[in-house]
């Protein structure tokens, strides 16, 4: 990936490489990178894939958790051949324990994809599924999402304004417009499994990179959704200390 998204010039000898069968992408507020792919690399994205005759799996469970505008359109929007399979989810917007999303797609795929989930665990909860449809006729989800965006800025800006003090010296990053997740990229290699080690040790749980990418060792992702803010401070100040220390 690149600033913009994915990058597209190699899918073609990749596909061929691998024998793959589909693309899968995240194209707003991407984990763990939170970028955002621009409109422009969309279209050249979905062409190329169109070309290559490689289906799409658009992830956009963190679609409506924009912070201060929402991401381009998705994928899907502009899709008129059916490439494009459209997933979203409840569990990133209301709740982790809800386990209910939804898909976009030719009906032979959902079709099929019903029958296997009904052989795998019998479908998802009626009760939840009847929770969630009520939220949606009635409003209650989007005035949801409105006080959600407004927390998690404040937690981002509270978590950018850690860093700027604590980490100038020692990283950088660029400021996500939606989702959870902060992608620091140290100034210097290091082992980032010595030093996720030597976290747990004193407490702090840490997504190195090379959870995401084995040969990643200069990259952590870092989530400002989940802790309070004073353990976030603590935790960065002592995570600070640690990288200071192990270069």
């Amino acid at each position: 990936m690149d600033e913009e998204g994915i990058q597209v010039l190699d899918i073609g000898k990749l596909k061929r490489k691998h024998n793959a069968s589909l693309l899968y992408s995240i194209p707003s507020f991407h984990n763990p990178t939170g970028i955002v792919t621009s409109q422009e690399r969309r279209q050249v994205l979905l062409d190329t894939c169109m070309q290559e005759r490689l289906p799409i799996i658009e992830d956009d469970a963190y679609g409506d958790l924009w912070l201060e505008e929402a991401a381009p359109k998705p994928l899907k929007a502009i899709d008129h051949q059916g490439l494009v399979l459209y997933m979203g989810s409840m569990s990133k917007t209301l709740g982790p324990g809800l386990r209910i999303g939804w898909i976009v797609a030719p009906q032979a795929v959902i079709d099929r994809l019903a029958d296997i989930k009904m052989q795998t665990d019998y479908g998802s909860s009626t009760l939840s599924q009847f929770a969630v449809a009520e939220w949606l006729a009635t409003g209650l989800y989007e005035e949801h999402l409105k006080t959600i965006r407004l927390e998690l800025k404040l937690r981002r800006d509270y978590m950018l304004a850690i860093l700027n003090k604590y980490f100038r010296d020692i990283a950088c990053w660029s400021i996500p417009r939606g989702g959870f997740y902060i992608w620091l990229s140290l100034n210097k290699k290091v082992s980032t499994k010595q030093l996720f080690m030597r976290a747990v040790k004193e407490g702090i749980l840490l997504n190195p990179g090379y959870v995401y990418d084995r040969k990643d060792q200069t990259h952590i992702r870092l989530s400002y959704s989940y802790a309070q803010f004073d353990e976030m401070k603590d935790g960065l100040m002592r995570l600070a200390s640690l990288l200071k220390a192990h270069t």
